[in-house]
């Protein structure tokens, strides 16, 4: 679902790893020195023991950060840095000079304790929950048309090894595009979900969403309904393959893959079982509601702010969910502002950041949002018209400091709607909308935290469907 409030949603759910490679001007063989600091990759490129002043750079791929540094070398010590950009780096050799440990110094990475290692290439961001080769199961990496859909699909089936039967999870991500292993901040949730369920005997396939990777398709004019008929898609396309035990087929989907997974479930007979982890399970409306105000809460603001900002908010998402999916609303938006605008005095709007034309700001990026087909669908989203069809065992979870989909509302809905005799709701304490330990438990320190998914949550998942696979 779509948050008006922070400026750079996308950065939360999910932004891509940048492979780089790296390039000599000089005769010399090129050495790769790399450190990571969570989210960030120091990589110092050069060779140390011919260098020159202008022969070394330091690049921060995440902060598309690419310079030339200073560097001093004294007996086991090193020290570069670019006064320019405002970063240093101090630090000594290990014994065999195949690391250097130092403090690296600037302000997305400030006073950071990096250990910068010889390497080959530049790696990939790297995180300890990633699995390592070689995997105590087959993973198979495959393309196959999606016969309803006409769409190639780029995908990974991960099956356990030596099971001839077991239960089977598609995986759907959340709100925007993503690859096949839902990489977000270089954190890949779905290899290490799959990860766990293959070593607990469950296989599991993931696949690229629509226009990335080795998916065909319009991602930006597609809509949440459309990426149900991809899951219907990849259901049919595991049941036709003979070398695939496709008899107890199941949906794992986080956030909106959550309602996917629903919408999916109410329909699709050949679904067995459903996880949602964090699932919108109410209404678009009230999604948006519900989601705002525990954001703007989360950032600190008062009450006084946080209801004003929410009662301009919902004059504008009603508007949006009145109007024609054929009829353009950004007018509609404009008018029902400027009415509200009217009726309100200038330090309430300067309090809320709408004043000196940042007014103007707001209608152009909510207008852009609200004008896609995606929004359009989204926001006349209805729970009633999916739970009360599924009849299938259903274990639903949150954490309890997720400010995307929060928890009691959402999973209360489940509880109210779901026809299914056989639900389980669970709360996490402590853990974020991407199933990571939190402290400030905002959005931006997500990508401080270098847990990739909460193990007890992990855990749990696995046995919940085992024990449904095994009666």
């Amino acid at each position: 679902m779509k948050v008006l409030f922070n400026l750079n949603r996308n950065s939360v759910f999910f932004g891509l790893a940048i492979f780089l490679m790296m390039t000599s001007q000089y005769s010399f063989a090129q050495t790769i020195w790399q450190g990571q600091h969570h989210s960030y990759r120091v990589v110092l490129s050069g060779d140390l023991a011919k260098y020159k002043t202008d022969s070394l750079s330091v690049k921060i791929p995440e902060l598309e950060i690419d310079k030339k540094v200073v560097t001093t070398i004294k007996g086991d010590s090193i020290s570069f840095k670019n006064e320019m950009y405002g970063f240093s780096f101090k630090g000594k050799y290990n014994a065999d000079k195949t690391a250097i440990s130092g403090i690296f110094d600037y302000y997305s990475i400030p006073n950071t304790n990096i250990i910068l290692k010889k390497e080959k290439e530049v790696q990939p961001l790297y995180f300890a929950q990633h699995p390592k080769k070689p995997y105590p199961y087959q993973v198979i990496d495959m393309t196959f048309l999606g016969k309803s859909t006409k769409l190639t699909y780029g995908g990974t089936l991960t099956i356990p090894q030596g099971k001839k039967k077991y239960p089977l999870a598609i995986l759907i991500s959340g709100t925007g595009q993503h690859d096949r292993n839902y990489t977000y901040m270089g954190r890949e949730f779905f290899t290490v979900l799959a990860d766990e369920l293959a070593r607990k005997g469950i296989a599991s396939l993931r696949v690229d969403d629509r226009g990335i990777g080795k998916t065909s398709g319009n991602f930006k004019e597609s809509t949440t309904g459309d990426f149900a008929d991809d899951v219907d898609a990849q259901i049919a396309y595991l049941k036709s393959d003979k070398n695939i035990d496709a008899s107890h087929i199941g949906l794992i989907g986080h956030s909106e893959g959550g309602m996917i997974a629903s919408i999916v479930s109410a329909r699709n007979k050949n679904v067995k079982f459903m996880v949602s982890l964090s699932g919108v399970a109410v209404s678009g409306l009230e999604m948006l509601n519900l989601q705002n105000t525990a954001i703007l809460k989360n950032y600190g603001f008062t009450d006084k702010v946080v209801n004003k900002q929410m009662e301009m908010y919902n004059i504008m998402f009603k508007a949006v969910y009145d109007t024609k999916a054929t009829d353009s609303v950004t007018p509609v938006l404009q008018v029902k502002l400027d009415e509200w605008i009217k009726t309100q005095d200038s330090t309430t709007l300067k309090e809320i950041h709408m004043w000196g034309g940042r007014e103007k700001d707001f209608i152009y990026r909510y207008g852009n949002d609200a004008e896609r087909k995606w929004y359009r669908y989204s926001i006349h989203y209805n729970p009633q018209d999916y739970l009360p069809k599924i009849d299938i065992p259903v274990f639903a979870v949150n954490g309890d400091k997720d400010i995307m989909v929060p928890a009691a509302e959402n999973l209360g809905s489940f509880k109210k709607y779901l026809k299914s005799t056989d639900v389980t709701t669970k709360i996490y304490p402590g853990l974020n909308h991407m199933y990571q330990h939190c402290i400030k438990c905002t959005q931006a320190e997500s990508k401080e935290i270098d847990e990739v998914f909460s193990p007890e949550v992990l855990d749990d998942v696995s046995k919940w469907i085992m024990d449904r696979y095994k009666k």
